[in-house]
């Protein structure tokens, strides 16, 4: 009954986070200016979105898979790109206590009938674990070939010594597992963070796994993140350097995945209009941008709703 209540409790606070960036939308917006743009976009560019967003998502379903046959799950690239589609499925559409992620590891735990649901979960922990590394990697690659303007704004370059620290606080972590002091030191540390420490280090001493996914990580950012955004930036004529364009856009991920709102709704707008804003782009327009970009991931995860229904009402 506690973990119900506190379940309840956070997703009260998300929602109510969300409907205060929603009220800070409604009132900084010109919503007419938001139709404008909208009606900008072809159906021919929607389906380049539609292909794009596809690849990127078959790019996150294969590193999963070999994530996943590490650990000696027989599970195929069709079945992880379903489960893939399926969890954003539930992240847009079941707002419940389950979460996509949540979802996956159930059905990859059941999916040989052993019920390995604990490393099945640390198949998604790693998935996701080497994504924010692969993201965070670009974001400190771009932010230094764009230092002047990084420099020039505080909040900018905070983000950015921050996401240094934290990758050298996990590379001073794995390298402190090979010291007697870890073992005083993990006695004294939650379970839930030890365990997290100890699965990053199982799948870390398979080095050429662990970077084979860190590319594939990179290169899911530039299909799935710059080059999907791109397409609806040049859909509706908003003019930015290249540059300046790579050096926000994975910074905007990063800032858009802290679970601080039901599906990140108002979050991920108010990174949009922050860091493009430095550019002087209107916010109206990535407004737009992001709408849009819901819109289709939402149809598009449409496509999963079969496999779902199917293990759904699967007998167990």
């Amino acid at each position: 009954m506690k973990e119900n209540s506190k379940k309840i409790f956070l997703t009260a606070g998300k929602m109510a986070v969300s409907l205060l960036f929603l009220y800070w939308l409604i009132i900084k917006i010109n919503w007419r200016d938001v139709f404008f743009y909208a009606q900008k976009i072809s159906f021919w560019q929607i389906l380049i979105y539609f292909l794009l967003f596809f690849l990127s998502t078959s790019i996150s379903a294969y590193k999963w898979s070999i994530l996943a046959r590490a650990k000696n799950f027989s599970i195929s690239f069709k079945e992880s790109l379903n489960l893939y589609l399926a969890g954003s499925f539930i992240n847009n559409f079941m707002p419940s206590f389950i979460g996509g992620d949540t979802y996956k590891a159930y059905i990859l735990g059941k999916l040989d009938g052993e019920k390995r649901y604990a490393q099945a979960a640390s198949t998604v922990i790693l998935d996701r674990l080497t994504g924010l590394l692969g993201t965070m990697f670009l974001v400190l690659f771009f932010g230094i070939l764009n230092w002047k303007v990084v420099a020039a704004h505080y909040f900018f370059l905070v983000l950015l010594a921050g996401i240094a620290g934290g990758i050298l606080f996990l590379f001073i972590l794995e390298k402190s597992t090979k010291y007697i002091f870890w073992e005083k030191l993990s006695q004294k540390l939650p379970k839930k963070i030890l365990e997290f420490v100890k699965i990053l280090h199982q799948y870390y001493l398979d080095k050429k796994l662990f970077l084979r996914a860190i590319l594939l990580a990179v290169l899911f950012a530039f299909v799935g993140l710059a080059l999907l955004n791109f397409v609806m930036f040049w859909a509706l004529g908003i003019k930015i350097s290249i540059l300046n364009y790579l050096s926000v856009i994975f910074l905007i991920s990063i800032v858009s995945s802290i679970p601080l709102s039901i599906n990140n709704i108002g979050v991920q707008e108010w990174a949009y209009i922050t860091f493009f804003g430095i550019f002087g782009i209107d916010p109206a327009a990535v407004i737009t941008v992001s709408i849009i970009i819901r819109i289709l991931q939402m149809l598009a995860s449409f496509t999963a709703l079969p496999f779902y229904l199917k293990n759904k009402f699967k007998k167990r």
